[in-house]
């Protein structure tokens, strides 16, 4: 179908083919199946899974490992009925006419559009930071860049001691390599676990032969066309093979800025999704909005990680197919460190209190973050059934009993009133 300007005209576009637009996708023409949909996305790939890239992708050596892709990639996209444009680039919105210009020179209109762009690494700006085996790490591209340069007594120094910077740390040193972590904070993963957690990881990963180093300020990454050495402002010198930079993300929003949609780090949102322009929506990394705590009515706050992208995408194809409203739900965030199992949940960034429960097993605790007495985030090391009950609890927002939360012959789900 063509409208007027003879561009190619879709009921539904969605920018960003990654898990969350291409959840939506499928989505929208499970609920319409006459539905004419359109999905943009820039990588080589459809839609694959992005928690590998920094486990098993970067340990296939060999390179011939192939992205695990979803949802039966273009093949099954076209049997649903998606249009993919990939790889292609979103390269200008025009919420007037409502059109999107392509990188291919193409044009195509939409009735109501879906940006998940999700988020781009942060660059460190010192010198040397464009040398040859500096890396990021987003794409499957750039995973099997890094695994290029694992083996062996590799000399590896990883900038960021957050989620993507441990992972890495902990997946290379199974490669044999001699890895060093450099965190500009005083303690790891300071943004997302409390400090018990972050001590406890510490020594896991001394234990593993990762080199830590706290309040570290990189000054300069040396080399002539490859990085050999990493250089801090306390003038200590680190030779390396290769640097890996994980510093954080920042979200996306250069269409969304061209569409004139509010921005405050990520593209602001409504409960359902829907930005500024009441026909553009946005979901993922990219998006900013309410969490839907009745203790926190006002609270808003971008989600980056895989499952709440997941789905977010489902919730905006809903409201955008007029088949459902949003559903609230509580993000959830996991990562392997070694043999150990991370789990995140909730909010805890808003907690008036922690309770701590030590396990039963070695190895293994939980922290129940409180607002007010009840459940408002949780965090579990080594123990998944714990975390199953508390998320059970974090729906309901719960009240804790302290007295039972703490006392590890008490079955963990009676803390919870």
């Amino acid at each position: 179908m063509r409208n007027s300007t003879d561009h190619q005209l879709f009921d539904f576009v969605i920018v960003g083919a990654g898990p969350c637009g291409t959840a939506a996708a499928v989505e929208i023409a499970k609920s319409i199946p006459d539905a004419k949909i359109a999905l943009v996305g820039g990588e080589p790939h459809p839609a694959y899974e992005r928690p590998l890239l920094s486990k098993s992708a970067l340990l296939d050596l060999s390179g011939e490992l192939p992205p695990k892709i979803l949802y039966g990639g273009l093949q099954g996209l076209s049997t649903l009925g998606v249009s993919t444009y990939i790889p292609d680039f979103a390269t200008d919105i025009n919420p007037i006419e409502k059109t999107i210009t392509l990188a291919s020179n193409q044009t195509i209109a939409y009735s109501k559009l879906l940006l998940a762009t999700g988020s781009a690494p942060r660059r460190l700006n010192v010198p040397g930071a464009g040398l040859q085996c500096v890396h990021y790490l987003r794409t499957f591209e750039e995973a099997r860049s890094i695994a290029a340069c694992l083996g062996p007594a590799k000399k590896i120094v990883i900038i960021g001691g957050g989620f993507i910077g441990l992972e890495v740390a902990a997946t290379a040193r199974r490669a044999g390599c001699d890895v060093t972590v450099l965190e500009a904070g005083d303690r790891l993963l300071a943004r997302g676990v409390p400090n018990i957690i972050s001590a406890r990881l510490t020594e896991k990963f001394k234990q593993e032969g990762v080199k830590l180093i706290f309040n570290a300020s990189v000054s300069a990454l040396q080399g002539s066309e490859y990085v050999t050495g990493v250089e801090l402002s306390d003038g200590m010198k680190l030779p390396t093979d290769a640097v890996i930079i994980g510093i954080g993300n920042i979200p996306t929003t250069e269409l969304a800025l061209k569409a004139g949609l509010l921005i405050e780090d990520g593209i602001v949102t409504n409960h359902d999704g829907r930005t500024s322009d009441p026909d553009i929506y946005a979901a993922g990394d990219v998006a900013r909005g309410p969490q839907g705590l009745s203790s926190h009515p006002n609270y808003t706050k971008r989600l980056e990680a895989w499952d709440p992208a997941m789905r977010q995408g489902v919730a905006c194809a809903k409201v955008m197919s007029g088949k459902g409203e949003a559903e609230g739900f509580s993000p959830w965030i996991w990562s392997d460190q070694f043999d150990w199992d991370l789990q995140i949940a909730g909010h805890g960034e808003l907690a008036d209190e922690s309770v701590i429960r030590e396990g039963n097993a070695p190895d293994t605790i939980t922290v129940l973050q409180l607002y007010q007495g009840r459940l408002i985030g949780l965090v579990s090391l080594n123990d998944s059934l714990n975390m199953t009950v508390g998320r059970r609890a974090l729906k309901s927002n719960a009240e804790v009993d302290v007295s039972l939360a703490i006392d590890r012959s008490s079955r963990f789900k009676y803390a919870f009133i």
